[in-house]
């Protein structure tokens, strides 16, 4: 074997050993943040709406892209594991929109609806594709999803080329008692509220 063979295998070798090296790093930061889900935020001892405006005040100003939050009210009670899993899901659509929207402006809608709270997340970005959808764990949505089935919710996403991606999860609020008796209409209540928004919120896309 050559001097030139010789290079071309020990050059094969460490491409091989560096691609291991980053597949290795990107399972710890992986496994770092799944552990970081888990965990309660201390913000949300200021309730989750002070923890959703904080979040986007801390996400617009470490990225520069513009997030506004809107809250019908002040403050909206929820029992820790909803607080937990709501700022969760809204943490994880924003770490998504910094990664691959391309989004310059972020819309958030947090309101108490008859017993449910609905967080709604638009960005005015490229739009999420059906490849990406199909791609859950890339993008977290099988995360998501479960956090809001475990608690017998309604997880949405949708996106328009161009145009921005939507987020949606309505969860029933109260005892587990409650959710029982919620959650055959929850789908029902779901689309009611996707109806009667859908034109507004094109709108609002557009204007992002």
């Amino acid at each position: 074997m050559g001097c030139g063979e010789l290079i071309s295998v020990s050059l094969e070798f460490y491409q091989q050993k560096a691609k291991s090296i980053e597949l290795l790093v990107d399972r710890v930061i992986d496994s770092t943040r799944r552990i970081s889900l888990d965990l309660r935020p201390g913000i949300l001892d200021c309730g989750i709406v002070a923890a959703v405006q904080w979040q986007a005040k801390e996400f617009s100003d470490r990225t520069g892209i513009i997030c506004r939050v809107s809250c019908d009210n002040d403050e909206i009670s929820l029992d820790a594991d909803l607080a937990i899993a709501i700022f969760r899901v809204f943490q994880e659509t924003l770490t998504n929109i910094s990664k691959h929207a391309n989004a310059s402006r972020i819309q958030v809608k947090l309101v108490e609806l008859e017993g449910l709270v609905l967080l709604e997340v638009i960005d005015n970005g490229c739009g999420i594709t059906e490849i990406d959808m199909k791609k859950q764990d890339s993008f977290g949505i099988r995360g998501m999803r479960e956090r809001c089935l475990q608690l017998k919710g309604n997880f949405h996403i949708s996106g328009e080329s161009e145009k921005g991606t939507r987020v949606t999860i309505l969860i029933p609020t109260g005892d587990s008692e409650c959710h029982s008796e919620q959650s055959y209409d929850l789908n029902n209540k779901f689309k009611e509220f996707s109806q009667s928004e859908s034109v507004r919120k094109r709108k609002q896309i557009s204007l992002l």
